[in-house]
């Protein structure tokens, strides 16, 4: 596929940000792609900060290929060579783990100069780790972070799209979009977009914990009721 076709594929996922927004992804990728810079950049927000969530941290452990790949896809389709995996802090016992995965990827040409044998497609991924502060887990807080300044939000416009990352185009999504990503062009954009309800597709990870018979992450329908799914734990 094309980078063109790889959006026109996600645009028909209906595939929404899990970030907490719920953009849809396919356009803020192609807000990126349009948008002139030097460079582009793709960030993977992994600030997981919110009380009582832990689905991210499942993810870097059982899933990190899955991620990588969807940041990898994401690459190849706004035109970057460059991701960040911004890591917060109380995670940072994760990272050697994490670096592994990357160094396994690069030496299996999944990451690096000519991806595949596609000429032309470079990529990589570094891990940028937080100090512990909440905001950045907002994306321009985050990208403030990222260049080593104080992470305070900036006001939009302009948006990340346009001009994030030292300025320039960077698409910012969170960890289980990219997942989400992974498995679109898995099987394919309609199986997505037949799952969950009709404002958005696909599934949902959420965290359980606390007064209940079974802890940990569980992968619900969007449109599921809330009444039915404590019933699982």
């Amino acid at each position: 596929l094309s980078p063109q076709e790889v959006i026109s594929n996600l645009k028909t996922s209906r595939l929404r940000g899990r970030g907490g927004a719920g953009f849809p992804t396919g356009m803020k990728w192609e807000f990126t792609r349009q948008a002139s810079g030097d460079h582009h950049y793709v960030i993977c927000n992994g600030d997981e900060g919110e009380p009582g969530t832990f689905k991210d941290r499942v993810i870097f452990t059982e899933r990190a290929d899955m991620m990588i790949e969807g940041m990898t896809i994401a690459g190849y389709a706004v035109g970057s060579e460059n991701g960040i995996l911004y890591l917060r802090a109380e995670y940072g016992y994760l990272r050697n783990f994490l670096e592994s995965v990357l160094a396994a990827r690069r030496k299996n040409n999944l990451l690096g100069k000519d991806i595949l044998g596609r000429k032309g497609f470079s990529y990589d991924i570094r891990i940028q780790m937080g100090a512990g502060a909440y905001i950045c887990g907002e994306e321009t807080a985050l990208i403030s972070s990222c260049e080593g300044l104080r992470g305070d939000p900036k006001t939009r416009p302009p948006f990340p799209a346009q001009k994030g990352y030292l300025a320039n185009p960077t698409t910012v999504n969170n960890v289980e979009t990219f997942c989400c990503v992974s498995r679109i062009f898995e099987k394919g954009a309609p199986w997505f977009a037949q799952i969950g309800s009709k404002g958005s597709s696909g599934t949902k990870l959420l965290s359980v914990s606390g007064d209940c018979a079974k802890r940990g992450v569980y992968e619900v329908p969007f449109g599921t009721k809330l009444c039915d799914f404590l019933e699982k734990a």
